[in-house]
């Protein structure tokens, strides 16, 4: 709870006014220090999942029985070599 309220108290107040919300920033419907806040927080989020997430190993290699697939649609291979080479594969 007590992080809670250190995070509102953080960056918080009118933006470049520093007044009654008047000034500089008054004619804008929003706080900057509640956008800087949003901002700081997500880039956290962000870098944090960033961090954690495994490396992408890219494709993987095909398995037999596609290469086996492969050779038999493209014409390589016969019926009968097909039929044999399958059932050793399994």
């Amino acid at each position: 709870m007590e992080f809670i309220s250190a995070l509102g108290s953080w960056c918080g107040g009118p933006g470049f006014g520093h007044g009654a919300g008047y000034g500089m920033s008054g004619w804008m419907p929003f706080h900057f220090g509640g956008i800087l806040q949003l901002i700081v927080i997500g880039l956290i989020i962000y870098f944090t999942v960033r961090m954690f997430r495994r490396p992408d190993t890219g494709p993987s290699a095909p398995s037999a029985q596609d290469v086996l697939k492969k050779r038999y649609a493209a014409g390589e291979i016969d019926e009968d070599t097909y039929i044999r080479m399958k059932d050793e594969l399994k």
